[in-house]
């Protein structure tokens, strides 16, 4: 199981590429409120019809988790929504560009593989999925979407 928070969904779905990660992963879980910042909340129609697009094709699946740890850090209710998702379905990974997320998630000994979304598009291009790791990366810095490397 593959838990995402907002920046994959993002970048993938301005590029209209959310495709990838049924390719990478079957199925993506994001929680309610992930839902809520990337569809309901966004005024950019793109990626408000492709993530809509891959919930409801079941790629894309919402769910609420009932769990809720206590982190030292201060995160965005996102972020944590997805650690209380991966920690209560045990997740295999994380996708998730947040520095203090991730490094709440180490340190609660998490024991899902934390995954940028760099990752994913890196990925992508081995697999022929994407043609240019770098031309994406262009593309995004034009939508003024920076990722963490």
């Amino acid at each position: 199981m593959i838990v995402a928070n907002s920046s994959p969904l993002i970048t993938l779905g301005r590029l209209n590429k959310l495709d990838v990660l049924e390719v990478l992963f079957g199925k993506i879980y994001i929680p309610n409120a992930v839902h809520r910042e990337t569809v309901l909340e966004t005024t950019i129609e793109t990626q408000k019809e492709a993530i809509s697009k891959s919930i409801n094709a079941n790629v894309i699946i919402v769910i609420e988790p009932t769990l809720e740890h206590i982190f030292k850090r201060k995160l965005h209710p996102g972020e944590k929504s997805v650690l209380n998702l991966a920690i209560e379905k045990e997740a295999d990974g994380i996708i998730i560009d947040d520095k203090k997320a991730r490094m709440e998630a180490k340190e609660i000994g998490l024991r899902s593989s934390l995954l940028y979304t760099t990752d994913i598009l890196k990925g992508a291009e081995k697999r022929g999925l994407i043609t240019s790791y770098l031309e994406v990366m262009e593309q995004l810095k034009k939508m003024n979407i920076y990722l963490p490397k």
